[in-house]
């Protein structure tokens, strides 16, 4: 027996209409969906694929991992700007040895970035000379002081806190690298004007670590130690035969650096103190 419908127009035992065919159901709406996850993750893929052939195939690839892992690490103390403002120093610093062992056709790799203690590049050829070996180490402590003479001189312009606590660190990094004691810069440069400087730049550690109680001066210390020994164990070397006229050069180069950049450390340690909000 026939119902009557309801004034909906439906019935009591009506069935529900069958489901259209899938291709149906999905509509222009769901192709469009479709088609743009599959260009989006195409374009993720190409962006990883990117990455991937960026860090496996160029040199620099390490050297930017460190570098920008270094700054996410420095700007979680000490801020984002101030981060990328070191760690661009700490490169130039680099770049100089670079440029200096080209120079000297010694090939080196890119440098990698290592949290709290700088960076470091690795010469893919010794030196044949001390000579040589302190022609490569200047090169880092006079770009360095370039570049944050730079700094300092922006500091001046917009008299900014930011850039004079940056002109102050970049000041002590260089005048720090330039402590004569091997593995340091100065160590290195101080080799080819005489070894026999080493066993001043050692106490000189010594007396920091006191003050500081620094592990990486401590570290910086032991190889120090064990660079001075073999100097003693082999000083009649060749290796440290320098011409004098060399030595004399490589010595006033050194030592103008040095007071330039304890002048200036002091003078733009003053002038952050001074601006510093109280």
């Amino acid at each position: 027996m026939n119902r009557e419908p309801d004034m909906l127009g439906s019935t009591d035992d009506s069935t529900p209409p069958p489901k259209p065919p899938w291709y149906r159901r999905i509509g222009l709406g769901g192709v469009v969906t479709a088609l743009f996850a599959i260009l989006k993750w195409k374009s993720i893929l190409s962006f990883l694929q990117g990455i991937f052939f960026l860090l496996k195939f160029s040199k620099f690839g390490v050297a930017t991992l460190s570098m920008v892992a270094t700054i996410g690490v420095y700007a979680w103390f000490y801020g984002i700007w101030w981060a990328v403002g070191f760690v661009l120093l700490i490169a130039v610093h680099e770049y100089g040895h670079m440029f200096a062992a080209k120079r000297q056709n010694i090939p080196v790799t890119a440098p990698v970035f290592i949290p709290f203690l700088g960076a470091l590049i690795g010469l893919k050829e010794q030196p044949k000379d001390a000579a040589t070996e302190s022609i490569i180490a200047y090169g880092g402590p006079v770009f360095g002081f370039l570049a944050t003479v730079l700094v300092h001189a922006a500091a001046y312009v917009f008299q900014s806190p930011l850039l004079f606590s940056l002109a102050f660190t970049g000041y002590f990094l260089t005048l720090f690298n330039l402590i004569p004691a091997s593995p340091l810069d100065g160590g290195r440069i101080a080799g080819a004007v005489s070894p026999y400087i080493w066993f001043l730049g050692i106490p000189l550690i010594v007396v920091l670590i006191w003050f500081t109680f620094s592990p990486i001066l401590f570290l910086v210390l032991l190889a120090a130690v064990h660079r001075a020994w073999e100097f003693w164990k082999h000083r009649n070397d060749a290796y440290y035969h320098t011409n004098p006229g060399f030595r004399f050069k490589m010595g006033i180069g050194y030592l103008v650096l040095m007071l330039l950049s304890g002048i200036l450390t002091y003078e733009a340690h003053l002038t952050a103190e001074a601006l510093r909000p109280r």
